[in-house]
């Protein structure tokens, strides 16, 4: 894999982690770059911002992390699908401090899989461990979801599966690589930051869309997985649309949750979701 770091082309091993690309602190975001655009990408650099402070960094002084305009962008993303022959991909920003309060940047790609049409998921026991500060930053070297990633690949039988975190408390937090919301009938459902849960991009733009459109909306520290969910979405913001619904729920082995009834509302909330998110595309073609 071919990667670009502040200005240079570097080697690096296939899938290599955040922390093999930095051991220390450092901050990063993953988005898709599909078709040509990327979905909502000054999204992912306000939240990178917001944590910029806290490693010594300011974000005005980043080269790529500073904004989302395409003439900062477009030749190194252009470089890297190049000589990595794609021409769609996952792509990760990562940025660290190098101590004279300047930041090193990295951009990596690798293959985008498809979105798949619904996604199983499965209890995990690993807990999420307790957040640097709230809101949680998305930072490294990440080594609890790559911790929950393993365990995950261990138990599930399907590529695409997503695992449940939850936190000390046991009240549900998120996945190693996704947020949740579920509608119970009456309200949308999202675990409050209090979970160490991320504060995930396609999830704020999800509870912003659906509040919008006079939907009800509440941040919740449910105990387990909610298995009274009529429906639940897995949101990530590599999914083409943002979001997928939830198909099963696993623990121990054992199924028990799958949606119940007509899935008109959560398909709802997918539509409107995906086309706020077509709406801020940014095109590198």
């Amino acid at each position: 894999m071919i990667g670009w770091r502040q200005g240079e082309w570097v080697s690096l091993p296939d899938g290599a982690e955040v922390s093999a690309l930095v051991p220390g602190p450092s901050l990063f975001e993953t988005f898709a770059l599909r078709a040509g655009r990327i979905a909502c990408l000054a999204d992912h650099l306000d939240r990178l911002a917001l944590g910029c402070p806290r490693l010594g960094l300011d974000p005005a002084r980043l080269m790529l992390g500073a904004d989302a305009h395409i003439a900062r962008w477009s030749a190194p993303l252009g470089g890297l699908l190049g000589r990595n022959t794609l021409t769609e991909a996952i792509v990760r920003l990562l940025v660290a401090p190098r101590g004279d309060g300047l930041a090193t940047e990295w951009l990596t790609v690798r293959p985008l899989p498809a979105t798949p049409s619904a996604i199983d998921l499965y209890q995990l026991s690993l807990r999420r461990d307790t957040p640097e500060w709230l809101p949680r930053p998305k930072s490294g070297p990440w080594q609890n979801s790559g911790d929950a990633w393993r365990e995950l690949r261990g138990v599930a039988d399907r590529p695409d599966a997503e695992g449940v975190q939850l936190d000390a408390r046991g009240c549900l937090s998120e996945g190693p690589r996704s947020s949740f919301s579920w509608w119970d009938g009456e309200c949308w459902n999202f675990p409050s930051v209090e979970t160490g849960r991320l504060p995930g991009t396609a999830s704020a733009q999800l509870r912003s869309v659906l509040a919008q459109a006079g939907r009800p909306v509440r941040d919740v520290s449910w105990p387990g997985f909610p298995t009274n969910a009529q429906s639940l979405l897995v949101l990530r913001s590599t999914f083409d649309g943002g979001a997928v619904h939830a198909r099963s729920y696993h623990a121990e082995g054992r199924l028990t949750w799958q949606p119940n009834g007509p899935q008109a509302e959560a398909s709802h909330a997918l539509a409107l979701l995906a086309a706020w998110r077509a709406q801020r595309c940014i095109s590198f073609a």
